[in-house]
């Protein structure tokens, strides 16, 4: 279109050009003569031509004709704290001790001479225990390996849990009924050698240890065990950003316009989220909406994402401009996740553009449209993420994390509702993002039994029954429905001298024979009856999973009826998609 207009200007030149000659051809033929030089001829010929040009505009002559549209024009995007920067300290730090299991049922062991064995016996008498070499030479005892990770953005005081392993020459067979001794753990650090690090967190706890299969795995599987939240960090592990920028020269300004930027954003009591170090380094404290519970990182993940996508300067006009655009690219699901992100950065400036994406015929916009509007603090997100958290496995995690952001009454309403439904990973998922709202809520809040080695709650359920235990984060078992019952008839024997019996329908009998007295107790088959006899003749939370699993395995307890750690998981599917140029059309 271009080319063709400027054919059509030129003929017109030569028009004029032609009509230049007829009026001035008896001037022109005169001074030909004179001067006898075509090149003067040409260069007056060319100067009179651009007088001709500027007086009628060389814009309209060359750039528009009645056909003509105007060419769009480029907007530049402004420079987002993403561009500039990228977050540290998301890696996880592993910690370790060597640390002693009690209480074990005679199949413990002397550890022989080993660097482990020195070590402890050090630790030992730091604590001034006395008969040390005794107590290690005892069956009922064994030195192990505790394990650990410290998450991201740990603060002390936070809890984790703790893996078990054996040394490799133990000849320890079991540590079933164990009990782990509070130890010290330390991470390692590579000098000249590996080498012992600071103490990182301390550990203690009953040993959890798979149940026995009758295959050749119970080798194994009876050599490892977990302590739910048995790890305590001791230290705090900060998080940041980073620029990204080579400067040659220090210069702390791009440092404080990102600390700028975030802080203008993110204030919760007068308290900043960000602090500038120095030239290249900020250290960032983790918003109370975005913090996780356990070892998950799924708000801390979307919290980094919201930073770096603050804009580090941009003008009211500039504002308006990327509004509109990103109104267009949230409706877009190629690009919902990514605008989403955007406009939850711009804070209150997003919510209505937010507010039409719950009106979409799309799923993945409706979601990123909720999801940004719940850490928005905005009501009308929940009903949109309870209906996708039911029917969408993929959105399922994240979507239950952002209800337990939104924290109101609308939120609390929508994972009541959750925990009625026909998953069990829905209804755990929604259990346990309601104690994250709300951890002091008598409903959910349950009992502390076993010696206060876990809690046990009971919920009100439309859907079917069902008991549910975890083996991470946290030692607690939930029962939805509030008459589930054993089928008798029913013997099982457990660690730590636990016997259960039920010859009758209406009776189960609890005992436990100890070296000083027996106990016993007599209650109905009632699931939440049973347990509650099992923690006051002293059973600890492995035991009380053990007698539970051994039920499932005598069919006294439907399969069905049984769930182990079924929370909602992660999904690779909607992440990122491919991150916006620099330079984008303004519509």
């Amino acid at each position: 279109m271009v080319i063709r207009n400027l054919n059509l200007r030129w003929n017109q030149i030569k028009k004029v050009e032609s009509g230049i000659k007829n009026v001035f051809g008896i001037f022109c033929s005169h001074f030909e003569r004179i001067m006898k030089n075509k090149f003067c001829i040409y260069c007056m010929y060319t100067g009179l031509l651009m007088v001709l040009m500027m007086n009628v505009g060389c814009n309209n002559l060359f750039l528009r004709d009645s056909g003509s549209k105007e060419i769009p024009r480029m907007v530049k995007k402004p420079r987002l704290v993403g561009d500039v920067a990228v977050p540290f300290g998301l890696e996880r730090m592993e910690i370790t001790g060597v640390c002693l299991a009690v209480n074990l049922p005679g199949t413990g062991s002397d550890p022989p001479e080993s660097w482990e064995r020195t070590k402890l016996l050090k630790d030992m008498s730091g604590r001034q225990v006395e008969n040390k070499n005794e107590l290690l030479a005892s069956p009922n005892t064994s030195l192990v390996f505790a394990t650990g990770e410290l998450r991201p953005g740990v603060r002390k005081g936070d809890r984790f849990d703790i893996m078990v392993t054996l040394p490799p020459q133990s000849e320890t067979t079991s540590l079933r009924g164990g009990y782990l001794m509070e130890a010290r753990m330390r991470d390692l650090v590579i000098i000249d050698r590996v080498r012992e690090g600071r103490d990182r967190g301390k550990c203690s706890g009953p040993i959890i240890v798979d149940p026995k299969t009758g295959t050749e795995n119970d080798v194994i599987s009876q050599k490892q065990g977990k302590v739910l939240s048995g790890g305590v960090s001791l230290i705090d592990r900060p998080i940041g950003l980073r620029t990204n920028l080579d400067m040659k020269r220090r210069d702390t300004r791009l440092t404080r316009d990102i600390e700028a930027a975030i802080n203008k954003r993110f204030t919760i009591n007068g308290q900043k989220m960000a602090k500038a170090k120095d030239d290249k380094h900020l250290e960032l404290k983790i918003h109370p909406l975005y913090k996780d519970y356990g070892n998950s990182i799924v708000k801390l993940e979307r919290y980094l994402d919201v930073i770096r996508c603050l804009p580090l300067r941009e003008t009211d006009k500039e504002r308006l401009e990327r509004l509109a655009s990103l109104e267009k690219r949230l409706h877009d699901a190629t690009t919902t996740r990514r605008a989403a992100l955007e406009l939850e950065a711009l804070g209150k400036a997003g919510i209505d553009i937010l507010k039409t994406g719950l009106k979409s015929s799309d799923i993945a916009v409706q979601f990123h449209s909720a999801q940004a509007l719940a850490y928005l603090d905005v009501s009308e997100s929940a009903e949109v993420l309870g209906r996708i958290a039911e029917t969408e496995s993929s959105y399922r995690a994240y979507a239950l994390a952002a209800l337990s952001s939104l924290g109101d009454l609308y939120a609390d309403e929508e994972l009541r509702r959750l925990m009625n439904a026909n998953t069990a990973e829905t209804r755990y998922g929604a259990f346990r993002a309601l104690t994250e709202m709300k951890p002091d809520d008598p409903l959910i809040k349950g009992v502390s039994l076993g010696n206060n080695t876990f809690t046990l709650c009971t919920v009100d359920s439309t859907g079917s029954q069902m008991v549910h235990v975890t083996r991470s984060v946290r030692a607690e078992i939930v029962i939805f429905g509030r008459d589930l019952r054993f089928q008798t008839p029913f013997a099982v024997a457990g660690t730590n001298n636990v016997v259960v019996r039920a010859d009758t329908p209406e009776e189960v009998v609890i005992s436990k024979f100890g070296a000083d007295i027996d106990q016993k107790r007599v209650v109905s088959p009632r699931v939440e009856e049973v347990i509650h006899a099992l923690s006051e003749v002293g059973a600890t939370y492995p035991d009380v999973i053990e007698v539970l699993q051994e039920m499932v395995a005598q069919g006294a307890l439907p399969t069905s009826a049984f769930r182990v750690d079924a929370l909602p998981k992660k999904s690779r599917k909607n992440n990122y998609e491919t991150p916006d140029k620099n330079v984008e059309k303004k519509d």
